[in-house]
């Protein structure tokens, strides 16, 4: 006897891993990541600028900005959570921020001019532009 509950939750499962296969399809995606600090902090570092040149998401051409969380665990720097924003989401975000004068130095040498991202906000972001 099948268990028809089983059988409906991986066929969904399954149809899901198809649309998310199709979803990444052919999208160009720009992957950042976040260690360590991002755990005290909840931020993530948006580079628009480096070394007087528009840099990060002020030139990217991805269709997804992607963020991965990631912890230390017994030495090695393992993904926790990742988020995948439609890039003019994460752009709206960052431009928000960038015109209200929130500007920071961050990256290699403090050479970077960003905004810090609050990363509950990248998540909200999320549900507020379905």
């Amino acid at each position: 006897m099948k268990n028809s509950k089983f059988d409906i939750d991986l066929a969904k499962g399954q149809e899901m891993e198809e649309t998310f296969e199709e979803f990444m399809k052919g999208s160009l995606v720009e992957v950042k990541s976040e260690r360590h600090i991002w755990e005290n902090t909840g931020n993530h570092f948006v580079e628009f600028e480096c070394r007087g040149k528009p840099s990060g998401i002020a030139v990217t051409e991805a269709d997804y900005w992607v963020l991965m969380l990631v912890r230390e665990i017994e030495g090695k720097d393992i993904p926790v959570m990742t988020y995948i924003v439609p890039i003019d989401v994460m752009k709206n975000l960052a431009r928000e921020l960038y015109h209200a004068g929130k500007q920071v130095n961050g990256g290699d040498d403090n050479a970077s001019v960003g905004v810090l991202v609050k990363i509950k906000d990248i998540a909200l972001s999320c549900l507020n532009n379905v």
